[in-house]
């Protein structure tokens, strides 16, 4: 290997990689001569921009970037979050102001007195003893008016209580009738088909499936679960999301907070239930080996004949999906006719599924003996493959029966 192909400290295994490196390690050397990455609001920006994809990279050198830029990040919002609570900590409410306030005014009107008793006995004591009767007063009104208020939102509350409970109620009472509709199969999930020739649309209905005990709690938390995936002598562990669109969990984690590993979710144009022919799933591959970055273990024969097959549940069901492809690819242009694997979701006739195998098989890095027909339900697993600009690495499972 020639040992040109090095940059920024890391060696290229080939000419391509080696390009992809140069490419990244001059997107960063522009990147950091524009922004001052101690500015911490060019530094949201910064991460801001490459969590939403708006700055690309496509080789280690990038992702080495990216996993600085992230950490950086993670430490300005810890250090903005330790100020907020030192100052939530220092602050003292209005009410507890105006409460110290009384009592100073108090302290003042005791010393009044006593100074006035003291250092000035020609003093018009009356006057003095008006001035401080009126500013009590003040003072009193100002604590009726903090009273009031406390009433006030006391009353709201309890208002608030009442209407909390009566929708409670009322929740209660619609998820017994579901329950007891769905006895009686009385709730189904609808979709529709292709308009017929008299352009009239067609549906097909499905009852609808309980949710796993398993993921029931899971679901609670966000109904965005849509299953869990696990392949074992890997870090990929994690449970499945689906949004209505492919950019959310790109960014975001179970909770819905900003996390620059994302989740694994589903194509936006899959269905879990009724279910898709093939169901895709995407995951970032991250330096850290999170996420679907140990996907690339599929690289390895070995690796493959001791993990065929792995764990794919929905929340309707447990499954088992053994591989059957294994390929590298890249986003092609939209104008591109060539297959495109991220746009195989569905199919209407068997001719075409055995055009789409067909591809796949030729794509494959292994030739695998297994025949699907139209009856198998397949899975794909995508993630960032950095042996090519715009790359991917993607496994193909079909499930066991």
């Amino acid at each position: 290997m020639s040992s040109d192909w090095t940059v920024d400290g890391r060696t290229a295994r080939n000419k391509s990689e080696y390009e992809a490196f140069l490419r990244d390690s001059s997107r960063i050397k522009k990147i950091r001569s524009r922004i001052d990455l101690k500015n911490k609001r060019q530094l949201e920006k910064l991460y801001s921009s490459i969590c939403t994809g708006q700055i690309k990279f496509e080789s280690k050198i990038g992702f080495d970037f990216e996993d600085e830029i992230t950490e950086l990040y993670n430490k300005a919002e810890r250090k903005e979050e330790r100020k907020n609570k030192n100052t939530r900590n220092t602050s003292r409410s209005r009410e507890e102001k105006l409460i110290e306030e009384e009592d100073r005014f108090y302290s003042d009107y005791l010393n009044s007195h006593e100074k006035v008793d003291i250092y000035d006995k020609n003093v018009d004591k009356e006057l003095v003893d008006y001035y401080l009767e009126k500013n009590r007063k003040k003072k009193g009104m100002i604590k009726f008016v903090i009273i009031a208020v406390s009433f006030g939102v006391l009353i709201l509350s309890g208002f608030m209580a009442v209407i909390k409970i009566a929708s409670d109620r009322r929740s209660d009472s619609v998820s017994k009738e579901i329950k007891e509709a769905a006895k009686d199969n009385a709730f189904v999930f609808t979709t529709i088909k292709q308009p017929e020739i008299n352009n009239q649309a067609t549906f097909d209905t499905y009852e609808i499936p309980d949710i796993l005990m398993d993921y029931q709690d899971l679901y609670d938390k966000n109904n965005d679960l849509v299953g869990w995936i696990k392949i074992d002598d890997t870090h990929i562990d994690y449970p499945v999301l689906q949004s209505e669109d492919n950019e959310y969990y790109l960014t975001h984690n179970f909770n819905g907070k900003n996390d620059a590993n994302g989740s694994i979710f589903v194509d936006m144009n899959c269905s879990i239930f009724p279910r898709s022919k093939n169901i895709i799933l995407y995951g970032h591959h991250m330096k850290s080996g999170k996420m679907f970055a140990n996907l690339e273990k599929y690289d390895s024969y070995e690796f493959l004949t001791n993990h065929k097959t792995f764990v794919f549940d929905t929340i309707y069901e447990h499954a088992v999906y053994e591989v059957v492809f294994v390929f590298r690819d890249y986003v092609h242009a939209s104008d591109d006719t060539s297959f495109k694997y991220y746009e195989f979701v569905d199919v209407t006739s068997e001719t075409e599924f055995n055009s789409y195998m067909e591809e796949l098989k030729n794509k494959s890095i292994y030739t695998s003996n297994i025949e699907l027909t139209m009856d198998d339900e397949l899975l794909t697993l995508s993630t960032c493959d950095y042996m090519q600009e715009n790359g991917r690495f993607v496994v193909m499972a079909r499930k066991l029966k």
